[in-house]
């Protein structure tokens, strides 16, 4: 009784917290819409940008999903080929025992066991000798099954061979396609990119428009905090994050180009840093938490923001591809996005903030060395 009344408690906790996670999801979902009514109406060139950033980078998560699956069934098909080849040296070795035994006995002529029976001037001898042939017939007949059960696993393995080298086809035509239609869409985010500077530049607005990006991603995390505090957190495995200045991991390799508190134009400073690194590579989360916010905005792409607690967010701008959704959780460490150039960069590299309260920080006295040398 007391088990089932333990698993009752673990289902309605488990119940409990899959509503608390739908209702996260739901309130930041209204969120993002009352943004995006509140911003005045989009361009053509900024619709069209947000349009085929995202669709890249559902190109960019099936492609990455496509390239995990072939390499663990390239993987297989290794295996199987390991073992058919082990199987088929054990076959060669069982062929010519079976072959010399056969040799032996056709030596002997037949009627073997009448023979054996004659040539014995022991009469006491011959019962054991029987005995003996009767063994030695047993193992040959027990060598033959074996060799029946080997050519029966052989031929088992060579019908899934083939069903894993058609499989292998398929993901790798599949592949292809992907990498096709991620071009096209790379092609035509060119053209948006550039449209919507000769729009920024025919306006003159490059600076409010970084300062209204400013403002609308302020308003996104302060709204975040007060939606995430009615939802509570899960710390009992979870480290507190203030115990962590300086020994966080930077989330991804890379060069630092912008640092914190530099001058970004007029008035602005950098809230965060830009660490320029190639394209497609991983985006890891700094610390555990639970993903607040992914989707696209404007001025920072796809952009992932995680709570960790206490008030404290890291953020991840400019990805080419998003791989959590809003409220799941997410250890130190873990691939959260791919590196890109979203939100109308012209190059590969990651915007990263750390806040507190919705205050920034400085990423580089909380993160150990450079990008370069202690992310991975």
């Amino acid at each position: 009784m007391l088990l089932l009344f333990v698993g009752e408690l673990g289902a309605q906790d488990a119940a409990q917290k899959a509503q608390e996670l739908e209702a996260l999801r739901a309130q930041i979902e209204t969120l993002q819409r009352q943004f995006e009514v509140s911003r005045k109406k989009k361009s053509a060139a900024e619709k069209r940008l947000q349009d085929v950033e995202r669709q890249i980078g559902e190109i960019s998560r099936a492609l990455r999903s496509v390239e995990e699956e072939l390499r663990v069934n390239q993987g297989e098909l290794r295996a199987l080929q390991g073992e058919q080849q082990g199987l088929q040296d054990r076959l060669k070795t069982q062929r010519e025992r079976l072959a010399g035994e056969a040799r032996s006995a056709y030596a002997m002529g037949r009627e073997q066991q009448v023979k054996l029976l004659l040539n014995q001037e022991q009469p006491a001898a011959v019962g054991r000798m029987l005995v003996y042939f009767g063994y030695f017939t047993r193992a040959r007949l027990q060598q033959i099954d074996v060799v029946r059960a080997t050519l029966d696993r052989l031929t088992a393995l060579e019908e899934s061979i083939a069903q894993k080298n058609a499989s292998l086809m398929q993901l790798r035509t599949s592949r292809q396609l992907d990498q096709q239609r991620l071009q096209e869409k790379k092609k035509a985010r060119k053209q948006a990119v550039a449209s919507l500077s000769r729009e920024l530049e025919n306006q003159g607005g490059e600076l409010k428009r970084l300062q209204s990006d400013e403002r609308q991603l302020q308003e996104l995390v302060s709204s975040l905090q007060e939606l995430l505090v009615d939802i509570p957190s899960d710390v009992s495995q979870q480290q507190p994050f203030d115990t962590l200045k300086g020994k966080l991991r930077w989330p991804t390799r890379g060069r630092l180009t912008k640092r914190f508190g530099t001058r970004r134009g007029g008035d602005l400073k950098w809230r965060g840093v830009m660490i320029e690194a190639e394209e497609g590579g991983e985006v890891r989360a700094v610390s555990q938490g639970r993903i607040a916010f992914s989707d696209w905005m404007r001025g920072f792409g796809l952009l992932v923001i995680i709570d960790h607690g206490d008030g404290y967010m890291s953020l991840y701008g400019h990805n080419q591809a998003l791989y959590k959704e809003v409220g799941e959780w997410v250890d130190s460490g873990e691939v959260v996005a791919l590196l890109g150039s979203s939100g109308g960069q012209t190059h590969s590299g990651l915007y990263f903030e750390l806040r507190h309260k919705g205050r920034p920080i400085n990423p580089v006295r909380w993160c150990s060395g450079k990008p370069s040398a202690s992310s991975g």
